[in-house]
């Protein structure tokens, strides 16, 4: 049996943690054994796999650093707990996990997940001058990795043109589809959610930052005049507070903050938005088609594999008023069964948690 040591900043609940959660709920225990460690205490457990994956029967450790901890005694903190447990493997999901370990283990097999474009994500998030001090140790140290794995091919892809000195295989991200299902009285989970029975729902989710850019899903809103629609965002960032004075005016907006059932808001709505410059992988769009729902989605290269798909509708990146004209169609679809269940059965067939840790597995072998 393989032991496996996954190292991540914390469990909170976001697209890293749901994949790693995913990896580690359907490893083939007779053959791997998961042990986590984290670098910093969970901020809230009640939005957090920790106690999920505890209750599993997961071996579970954290350092309980800040950042600013981590940079000083992170490495040796994790060299030290790492060579009590003693794996065959350790597999880093995030920046830091990825830094440290390249700084503190040479003789222990490493794989790091790559989940994102970071040459473009760092920038677009830190600006010009941290996040290129960022991509310079960050590839520096995935050099000393064993195995580079991107989040989906179309990212393994592009990575590999980048960075042409190292190779970088794939695994897609998968979706949990026990729990990103459709649901067969909508209208009941509306009143649930305190949501409009009489009008589509279209939902905007991710975290408020220029990369996601959700101004452009304030715009498109202020471009559609029909009070059939009611629209949705679920998150937070440093952009919300400028979002919602955009559309302060509009009473059929909601800004639900960051929500623990996304699935539930996702089974409620219609239609779902993404607005996003730039993407590794993108997990939130499948886990909306899992859930029997079409999304709208910019011309990027991460959605490069959904481009026949019947489910999706593309628009031009900032291109509002193309985008209003995808969401005001919605009203004249009569092949809503056929499409929901196209993306549905689409995502089953190939981007579900079960596919996707099988990858990891014969990766880890």
């Amino acid at each position: 049996m393989k032991k496996i040591v996954y190292i991540i900043s914390t469990l909170r609940r976001a697209g890293p943690t749901n994949v790693l959660s995913g990896i580690v709920k359907n490893l083939d225990k007779t053959k791997f054994k998961p042990v986590i460690i984290t670098l910093s205490p969970e901020s809230d457990y009640t939005n957090s796999w920790w106690q999920e994956l505890e209750q599993s029967g997961v071996e579970l450790y954290s350092l309980n650093l800040s950042r600013l901890q981590s940079l000083f005694l992170g490495a040796k903190k994790l060299k030290q707990l790492v060579n009590k447990i003693k794996p065959d493997l350790i597999h880093c999901q995030c920046f830091r996990s990825v830094i440290l370990s390249a700084i503190a283990f040479k003789k222990f097999p490493k794989i790091a997940t790559v989940h994102s474009d970071y040459a473009v994500d760092f920038k677009t998030t830190y600006g010009r001058i941290k996040g290129s001090l960022m991509i310079y140790f960050f590839s520096r140290a995935l050099r000393k990795f064993d195995k580079r794995v991107a989040c989906s091919e179309m990212l393994s892809d592009f990575l590999n043109k980048r960075y042409d000195y190292m190779n970088f295989d794939f695994v897609n991200n998968g979706v949990d589809t026990d729990k990103f299902c459709p649901i067969k009285d909508k209208m009941a989970l509306r009143k649930k959610l305190g949501l409009p029975l009489d009008k589509k729902i279209v939902i905007w989710a991710g975290v408020f930052i220029l990369l996601k850019d959700p101004l452009s899903m304030a715009e498109t809103i202020k471009k559609i005049s029909d009070d059939e629609y009611f629209f949705v965002f679920c998150g937070k960032g440093a952009l919300l507070n400028i979002c919602k004075q955009e559309l302060k005016d509009y009473k059929n907006v909601l800004f639900a903050g960051h929500v623990k059932n996304m699935a539930e808001y996702f089974q409620a709505s219609n239609l779902y938005v993404s607005t996003s410059l730039n993407e590794g992988f993108h997990l939130t769009v499948y886990e909306a088609m899992a859930c029997g729902v079409p999304v709208a989605l910019t011309k990027i290269y991460a959605y490069k594999r959904l481009i026949d798909n019947k489910s999706v509708w593309f628009y031009g990146v900032k291109d509002a008023k193309k985008l209003a004209s995808i969401i005001k169609q919605l009203k004249c679809i009569e092949n809503i069964s056929e499409i929901s269940c196209n993306a549905v059965m689409f995502i089953h067939n190939n981007y579900s948690i079960r596919i996707m840790s099988k990858g990891y597995q014969k990766k880890y072998l």
